[in-house]
């Protein structure tokens, strides 16, 4: 449990932080992190003492590390909604990185030996047609900056050392979970409502879960706005081209061997119309 003590520290932590590092703990979670990801090992949970605030310097100084001189491939958002927030202890949302390498197609396959806390989740994805260099007021600006929504599925990886001790700052520090995702056709938001989106999760032929565009944050672009200026707050870029992950829709589920399908319906408020479907093949 985080105490007034462990926050007193993070206070101090934030402006050794600030001034370029008076203390050794956020460089060396920086360290674990970025050796975790190069080399394939479990995650390490993090420093008590972190807020969220420090978390996330923690996860764009690993981030930065990792990209080098390359741009992310977008942004995701994560606990969008309140059953994940109260599993990892918050009552924010996160958001994280995509990188490029973690693009994969349609029907692709997946290792357990190399991804071992592999989830799935069922996602709505919108693509930047052009820069955002500053906070945007409202969901209506965001519109004048998104020239497509997509169907999506993500593959976080929470591979934790501790997993039954995760807690927000731990997610936020190692950028959300970032593993692998997919992500379908674009169409132009005019012709498909992104809240008016139901999906289906069957695995193995057995339906796991069911959702709607809106579980994420009550509203996709609300999910949106909120990733878009918390990454701005971050320092990053957004650019044209890159792609917003909104968050799950239903729910998240640990991965297992098999093929699953997610099936997308636009909804009209009389019938569903099928959409899309995308899937993922999964082996040990």
């Amino acid at each position: 449990m985080k105490t007034s003590s462990a926050r007193a520290i993070a206070s101090m932590s934030l402006i050794c932080l600030a001034l370029g590092g008076c203390s050794s703990t956020p460089q060396r979670v920086v360290d674990e992190i970025v050796t975790s990801w190069r080399e394939h090992r479990t995650l390490p949970n993090i420093d008590e003492t972190l807020t969220i605030e420090s978390a996330y310097r923690v996860q764009t100084r690993s981030v930065r590390a990792k990209l080098q001189d390359t741009r992310p491939a977008g942004f995701k958002a994560g606990l969008t909604s309140p059953p994940a927030q109260a599993r990892f202890k918050t009552n924010d949302a996160v958001a994280g990185v995509l990188f490029k390498e973690g693009a994969l197609r349609s029907a692709d396959t997946v290792s357990l030996r190399e991804l071992r806390g592999l989830h799935i989740e069922v996602e709505m994805a919108m693509r930047i047609s052009a820069p955002i260099e500053k906070p945007l007021a409202d969901v209506t600006a965001l519109r004048a900056h998104i020239d497509g929504v997509a169907p999506a599925i993500e593959l976080p990886n929470l591979d934790y050392s501790q997993p039954q001790t995760l807690d927000a700052i731990d997610i936020v520090a190692t950028n959300v979970a970032a593993a692998k995702y997919i992500v379908g056709e674009f169409i132009p938001p005019q012709q498909r409502d992104p809240n008016a989106v139901d999906i289906r999760l069957a695995c193995n032929d057995k339906e796991m879960f069911t959702g709607k565009g809106s579980d994420s944050l009550g509203d996709q672009w609300r999910a949106a706005l909120f990733l878009v200026n918390k990454m701005l707050e971050q320092g990053w870029k957004i650019e044209r081209g890159q792609i917003l992950l909104t968050g799950a829709l239903g729910r998240m589920l640990p991965a297992t061997t098999g093929r699953c399908v997610a099936s997308y319906y636009a909804n009209d408020a009389t019938k569903e119309i099928p959409w899309a479907t995308l899937e993922i093949n999964v082996t040990e």
